[in-house]
């Protein structure tokens, strides 16, 4: 008996120490896990700051410290990913949209530096005014408003009293600001899908001296008027739309230029001018990527080559092109030739046809000596297309990748016959890898509500991207902070 009863000391110690080793391993874990909550105000803001918005608001539940660093945090993003979480629907109730909004705004306590808002296509316009309003009042340095509301979103005046704003991007607005007097501390300004009329936007521009990035698109209501871009101290400019007529300085520090311009609208011939800017732009000394499409592209077809461009150009683009004669073939060759020290090349061709090989020609002694990177986006794989694809493979002994891409299905037949053609292919790089895609059979239409926004910055170009499964779905040009 006695020692039956010195088993079971031993058992209920043996739980006991069991027991409190897990004690001290799970306060061990509570311990470290609570680290966290120890580090500095500003690294437990700035944690907080990266997160999800959604993840954000769901972390301040865990302690009134988390709960005080969620209504101070500096920037809040109502992105697209934020709603699509959080409304669950296609086409989302209006009130439902403002009432998250507001809850999570107007609870705010602290600065708010940064404000990200997309409108997603609700049933009926929203009222932003109340919303810009509390903004204008918490020294505001970032705003964007993305709308896909199906009518230009009309902004409210207390925006344009922020003069401590330093970027400001606006999609599917009207911008109308009455007695302007400018935002002094504003370096980047992109307007697209934005009705403003003409003089607001030139008031715009000339009030903003410290302006850097500009990025102009998809104007409605400038079809007749003249545009005029003079601004010192301009690194980055993005021109797409129509307008009567187009007059731009060269900022000596511009970094990196595109005009896809599909027309200008004014009577009198234009062509001259826009050969000069094109001309200026490539011998710009700090100039480093260039992008030219629609009515640019046309201009520099037309005159063929530049005389001299800027050893400083590395990085060249040439979009929506026309290849449907042998002079749009030989323009197109000429041209990329006019720029012999790229080296990235990017190509995207709008239409083009079959013209006999025996008249495609090019110079076989031409080198692109630095080119190392070529995208070419092609229509139907025509004779032409693949002409110009074998003239970048036969004149770039240091190319590492080309990538061809389709702008259109193609059929099986001619599929297969790229690909066997593209084999054969003199290749002056021995390291060259070429990407061909797979046949893809493209949807007549995609679902609906599916958007996607994001804002990038890359050294060379800026790129805004604007994906949506509607059919009116856009992609942009521009910069952005990350």
């Amino acid at each position: 008996m006695a020692h039956s009863g010195s088993k079971k000391k031993k058992s209920l110690k043996t739980q006991i120490d069991m027991h409190y080793t897990r004690f001290k391993k799970r306060r061990s874990l509570n311990n470290q896990a609570d680290k966290i909550s120890d580090l500095p105000r500003d690294v437990l803001i700035r944690i907080m700051e990266c997160l999800p918005l959604r993840d954000a608001a769901r972390m301040s539940v865990l302690s009134r410290m988390w709960q005080s660093i969620w209504t101070s945090i500096p920037s809040l993003a109502f992105d697209a990913h934020f709603f699509a979480r959080v409304l669950r629907r296609s086409v989302p109730e209006t009130h439902q949209f403002s009432s998250i909004v507001s809850k999570i705004l107007f609870q705010h306590e602290g600065s708010i530096l940064k404000f990200t808002l997309w409108v997603p296509p609700v049933k009926t316009c929203p009222d932003v005014t109340q919303w810009i309003s509390f903004l204008s009042r918490s020294g505001l340095r970032e705003f964007g408003l993305c709308n896909m509301y199906h009518t230009p979103l009309k902004l409210s005046l207390h925006l344009f009293s922020c003069d401590s704003l330093e970027t400001l991007k606006l999609y599917n607005c009207i911008y109308s600001p009455p007695n302007f007097g400018g935002f002094p501390r504003l370096t980047s300004l992109e307007l697209c899908r934005v009705s403003i009329v003409c003089r607001t936007l030139k008031d715009v521009i000339g009030s903003c001296p410290a302006l850097q990035n500009l990025v102009l698109k998809n104007f409605s209501g400038m079809e007749d008027r003249h545009l005029i871009i003079d601004v010192p101290l301009l690194r980055n400019l993005v021109v797409d739309g129509a307008f009567a007529s187009l007059d731009v300085i060269v900022s000596e520090n511009l970094v990196s230029a595109s005009f896809v311009l599909q027309k200008l609208t004014k009577n009198c011939p234009e062509e001259g001018n826009s050969y000069d800017l094109i001309n200026s732009l490539a011998n710009s000394s700090k100039l480093e990527w260039l992008c030219l499409g629609g009515h640019f592209c046309k201009v520099l077809f037309e005159k063929q080559s530049l005389p001299n461009t800027s050893p400083k150009l590395k990085n060249l683009e040439l979009l929506s092109l026309h290849l449907n004669d042998l002079d749009d073939f030989s323009s197109a060759i000429s041209s990329i030739q006019s720029f012999p020290n790229i080296e990235t090349l990017d190509i995207s061709v709008n239409t083009s046809k079959n013209l006999d090989k025996n008249v495609l020609v090019y110079d076989l002694e031409f080198t692109l000596h630095h080119l190392r990177c070529a995208n070419i986006g092609i229509w139907s794989a025509s004779s032409t297309e693949l002409k110009l694809i074998e003239f970048l493979l036969a004149c770039s002994p240091v190319l590492e990748k080309l990538s061809i891409s389709l702008t259109t299905p193609l059929k099986q037949g001619s599929h297969s016959k790229m690909s066997t053609q593209l084999n054969r292919f003199r290749r002056a790089s021995p390291k060259v890898e070429v990407i061909c895609p797979e046949r893809k059979v493209f949807p007549k239409k995609l679902p609906h509500g599916n958007y996607s926004v994001s804002f990038t910055s890359s050294p060379a170009s800026q790129h805004i991207s604007i994906d949506s499964s509607s059919s009116d779905g856009a992609e942009y040009y521009s910069d952005t902070s990350a």
